[in-house]
């Protein structure tokens, strides 16, 4: 039986997100760069807290991920999609509140029993 470890995909998944830095990185002189990395820095920040969301949200045993879409932009979260209760949709909102780097919520989850 063969066993696999995530260190190649950990590697790879770094090196994927430290692309866009290094295609905007330049002698710094120039404003435009500078505008441009920070976006980038900003994407990478949003895409960061949106996988921490994400993860905090699996682990909550009593709400399924799965039905649950995240955005963020500027530390500012969107919630979608459809669960299963109000109390879900409190829930998961909680979740998302308690974790560095959200500066707002945009609760837009549904529940089915509503």
């Amino acid at each position: 039986m063969k066993t696999r470890t995530l260190k190649p995909y950990l590697i790879a998944a770094m090196l994927g997100a430290a692309a866009p830095l290094a295609a905007t990185a330049g002698d710094g002189k120039d404003m435009a760069d500078k505008s441009a990395m920070e976006r980038t820095g900003d994407y990478i920040s949003d895409a960061a807290l949106t996988t921490k969301i994400n993860a905090a949200l699996v682990a909550e045993g009593e709400l399924s991920a799965l039905d649950i879409e995240v955005d963020s932009n500027e530390g500012v979260v969107t919630l979608s999609g459809t669960v299963d209760s109000e109390a879900q949709v409190d829930l998961a909102e909680r979740v998302v509140e308690d974790l560095d780097g959200v500066k707002g919520i945009n609760n837009r989850l549904e529940a089915r029993d509503s």
